[in-house]
């Protein structure tokens, strides 16, 4: 009984430890049913940060900050993706909380997901040409190759 109750133990901290993972410039969290990759830093007054939410039902939702501030209401959020090999612009219109949503299953989306996982960083532009870039390294490798999978 006394060895059981080490091996319990065990287990209980290594459930909160399967709900994230890291690799290279990307971190995966997930809480409460919703799965989160992140790149750069959130909340922080300098820099930026990409976030890709996997929501219930199939649905993401894309939110992005540079130095702390999402991008305008109802503006174009530019994601361009970029190696040697060259870049891809994904647009997306974000709603008044300054993120976008859509199917995890849309052209647009997968298009994105392909794209981060391919390339070597990703600037992220915003309609009033502020812009931070982002690396993508370890995305391809913590990114599943289907999208939210």
């Amino acid at each position: 009984m006394i060895r059981a109750i080490p091996f319990a133990v065990s287990l209980l901290l290594a459930v909160p430890a399967a709900a994230q993972s890291s690799s290279g410039a990307w971190s995966y969290h997930f809480h409460m049913g919703v799965g989160q990759y992140l790149t750069g830093e959130w909340d922080s007054p300098t820099g930026g940060a990409l976030n890709l939410s996997c929501l219930k039902g199939g649905r993401v939702s894309i939110m992005a900050q540079i130095k702390g501030q999402a991008p305008p209401a109802g503006s174009v959020l530019r994601l361009v993706a970029s190696s040697r090999e060259g870049d891809a612009e994904s647009r997306f219109t974000v709603d008044a909380k300054g993120s976008a949503e859509m199917r995890a299953d849309s052209a647009a989306f997968r298009t994105l997901w392909a794209s981060l996982r391919a390339r070597d960083i990703v600037t992220l532009r915003y309609a009033d040409h502020r812009f931070s870039v982002q690396s993508l390294d370890g995305a391809q490798k913590l990114l599943p190759v289907k999208p939210c999978g």
